[in-house]
Formats: structure tokens, sequence, C-alpha cells
């Protein structure tokens, strides 16, 4: 199974910010704000969401299983983007609630020095339990870096 070499990896889980995109099986597109993610030993990529706000999304990829998926980390715009065609749906659990808040106080470190307090962030991102979020995971078909600059665009090799 194709995986993310291992500093893109590490990358989901350093503070950046997460985007997802998906379809709907007629091509209407679908976009939604991340709130964790995490690239498993298997390969797969897990991103966890807001259900309450995500379930057009969660609709599109049910429908398609076709996922874009873009982590950008705002201190140094290091930008991964990664497409998945076999997208599903999961129910979070307790056992993901370590990643759900090292990815939001990696985050808020991100973003103070910008001057979002830490208040801010959680009213409006991170005032969330685990029984609040849905899931997607995916495997990687194709990544690239999309960091600002030069080599902005280079696929990224996936390892086999």
């Amino acid at each position: 199974m194709p995986q993310l070499p291992p500093d893109w990896a590490a990358h989901l889980e350093s503070g950046v910010s997460h985007r997802l995109g998906g379809s709907h099986a007629d091509g209407q597109p679908e976009i939604c704000r991340g709130l964790a993610a995490q690239a498993l030993a298997d390969g797969h990529v897990e991103v966890l969401l807001a259900a309450d706000i995500a379930d057009r999304l969660l609709a599109a990829v049910q429908a398609s299983g076709r996922i874009a998926y873009v982590a950008a980390q705002p201190g140094s715009h290091r930008t991964l983007h990664v497409k998945g065609l076999d997208a599903e749906v999961f129910t979070p659990t307790a056992g993901h609630a370590p990643l759900f808040e090292r990815c939001r106080e990696r985050f808020i470190a991100q973003v103070e020095p910008y001057g979002f307090s830490r208040e801010a962030i959680m009213a409006i991102w991170y005032d969330l339990g685990v029984q609040r979020l849905a899931g997607i995971r995916f495997t990687p078909c194709g990544a690239w870096d999309q960091t600002p600059g030069p080599g902005a665009g280079n696929p990224v090799e996936l390892l086999r």
C-alpha cells in the first residue's frame, strides 16, 4: 500500500491547518476544514472533522470515495496536498482523543505568535469532544509538495 514518506507523515501532526475537498457522484464539490490528522503505519491517512459542520463533505465522500486533502503549516507555509480514491467515513473512538489534543495544541502554538489567542481558537475550532467528531480514512494515491516557492507542485514520491 502506498505511504507518505516519514517527514511528510510527521507533518500531518505538526500543527498544520487541514482542508479537505470531495465531490458527489455528479461532480458537485464540497469542502471543509479538518481538525487533526495522522498517517497510520499501514499507509492510510486519517483526518478528524467536526461532524456537525462536515455533513455535506461526508456525504460526498460516501458517494464517491474521492478526497483531496491539504495540510499547511502556518509558521513555515510548508504544504502537502494528498489525493485518495478510496476514502471512507468512520466514527472516531476515545483512542483518537490524544491525536485530537496533540494536533490542537500544536496548531495553537503555530498561530499564537500571530495574535490568535487560545480562547479564540478553542471557541471557533477545537471546543469539541471526540463524540462530536467524524473521520475520513483514505489511502494516498498521489501527493504533491505545495510549499510556496520554486518547488511548488513537485510530486512527493509515495513509499511502497
